[in-house]
């Protein structure tokens, strides 16, 4: 968004329309995702995904007119990116250890953003809107190097397992994905209320920015920490404890802060918030042997973040974010809440099956 307004003159609502419009078609992606992901060939969905990257990438660096750039960043989001995100995260769901792989997904994207942020600015400024969008048509290509490695389905469905989903059993991956939107309507929109924040206790912007690079970057440490523990401790106490220090640090927020007190809490944040995904992630695809639960995840945590960022529009007045807090600490008290009671569910299932 940044380099949409500073490189290539667009005005701030319209580098942000820009950048919904995209994820708005990644929501609604992955939302068919559910119609497709047992129907066919995964790699043949890969393929259709990675060519709409491409192919929608390298005609958006030719576009220079607004509402033309707008719909073709939908298009781009829905057919080609969120098909291949909503692919991807069930691909690594059907894995014999999702919470573990997950992780280091996350720990992917980390990087990823960081490299995003550091290369992709500069880029604009010399080469304009191509700047931004080359660098995902090139992945696409890479990505089509590994498709070959990609499974074709994912787990084998048994009558067994069919006759439990007609029992109802699956209403576990709809709490479970229910637990992802309150959880994304907390952390989300907080983080993205940093900033203010930080400048409503007059921190200085340059500095509130050198606290969020320190934060994402340390925030590897999370998702590598719970590969690192997948499968051999049990996820809901890490979990339990990640998610209580994230209602305590939003609560930290208020008064005076300084600098180093605005930055450790950040770095902590930042820690339990990627420590967690993975596990609330793998939560989901244990309980999904169809993948079609799994393919909603995106759409649970873009959903979780708009719906989050849309009550707190309505509860900021002025300068005043104490609501903005409170709220966040809300919808993360009330995931712990679900998160305890799912979790003894899937135990009490577990002890029936065997």
């Amino acid at each position: 968004v940044g380099g949409l307004i500073s490189e290539l003159g667009f005005s701030q609502a319209q580098a942000n329309l820009i950048s919904s419009a995209e994820i708005a078609g990644m929501a609604l992606s992955s939302l068919l995702g559910a119609a497709w992901i047992g129907r066919f060939n995964w790699r043949h969905i890969a393929m259709f995904g990675l060519v709409a990257v491409l192919g929608g990438n390298l005609l958006s660096c030719y576009v220079d007119n607004f509402q033309i750039l707008v719909a073709t960043r939908f298009i781009t989001g829905l057919l080609g990116h969120g098909t291949a995100f909503a692919l991807g995260v069930a691909a690594i769901g059907s894995t014999s250890q999702p919470d573990r792989n997950f992780g280091f997904t996350i720990a992917s994207q980390v990087v990823m953003g960081a490299l995003t942020a550091l290369i992709v600015p500069k880029t604009i400024a010399i080469y304009g809107i191509a700047g931004m969008c080359a660098p995902a048509a090139i992945l696409a290509v890479v990505a089509m190097v590994f498709m070959p490695r990609l499974a074709t389905s994912g787990h084998a469905q048994s009558p067994d397992t069919d006759q439990g989903k007609k029992t109802g059993i699956l209403i576990l991956p709809i709490l479970g994905l229910l637990i992802m939107i309150i959880w994304q309507m907390g952390v989300g929109p907080f983080f993205n209320n940093l900033v203010p924040y930080g400048i409503s206790i007059e921190l200085d912007p340059s500095d509130i920015g050198t606290a969020l690079f320190l934060s994402t970057g340390l925030s590897i440490i999370g998702p590598l920490t719970a590969s690192a523990l997948a499968n051999k401790i049990n996820r809901n106490i890490p979990v339990c404890i990640a998610l209580t220090i994230q209602f305590l640090i939003i609560l930290s927020f208020q008064g005076d802060i300084t600098w180093i007190g605005f930055t450790i809490r950040a770095i902590l944040f930042q820690t339990a918030w990627n420590f967690s995904g993975p596990f609330l992630m793998g939560m989901i695809a244990n309980l999904d042997e169809s993948g079609r639960y799994s393919v909603l995840i995106p759409a649970s945590q873009l959903g979780g973040i708009s719906i989050g960022h849309a009550v707190i529009a309505s509860l900021v007045q002025g300068s005043n974010l104490v609501l903005v807090n409170y709220f966040c600490a809300g919808a993360i008290f009330l995931s712990v809440f679900l998160f305890v009671l799912i979790s003894g569910k899937m135990s009490g299932e577990k002890k029936q099956a065997s």
